[in-house]
């Protein structure tokens, strides 16, 4: 695992997010969300990206964790959990941890004690799609 972005080939990870599948990203809005990041982890195998995964942080009160995502045939190997791992070692202690996953991932985030919001709520930019996709009720 490194952390930063130094040396991430965005192509490449845009790639990963397809094959995952996370749906797409661009490159260069991916670098800069990834640059605007508190903390960046990437995952490589033979010097390929293999996982990423990001979380912003306000440095006291809040983080959120984004984009952790890893390609197939290396999922269920514990790439996922190492960057999580990662992600939570560098985001303050004793302080709120918020995730965004994916429909059908959250078995995968309770393995690190994240629990289900009661009063979670989100605004997008086209609800419906998101309705489609299972983000929101």
């Amino acid at each position: 695992l490194k952390y930063g972005t130094a040396n991430i080939d965005w192509v490449a990870l845009c790639e990963v997010f397809r094959l995952a599948p996370l749906g797409t990203r661009e490159p260069e809005k991916l670098k800069l969300a990834a640059m605007n990041s508190h903390t960046v982890c990437c995952a490589y195998a033979d010097r390929r990206i293999i996982g990423f995964g990001r979380a912003l942080s306000d440095g006291e009160y809040q983080s959120a964790i984004y984009d952790v995502v890893v390609l197939p045939e290396f999922q269920n190997r514990g790439v996922g959990q190492a960057i999580m791992e990662a992600l939570l070692e560098k985001l303050p202690k004793n302080a709120p941890v918020l995730i965004y996953a994916a429909p059908g991932k959250q078995n995968f985030y309770r393995k690190f004690g994240f629990g289900n919001l009661k009063t979670g709520m989100g605004l997008f930019p086209n609800p419906a799609m998101s309705r489609a996709k299972g983000y929101l009720e």
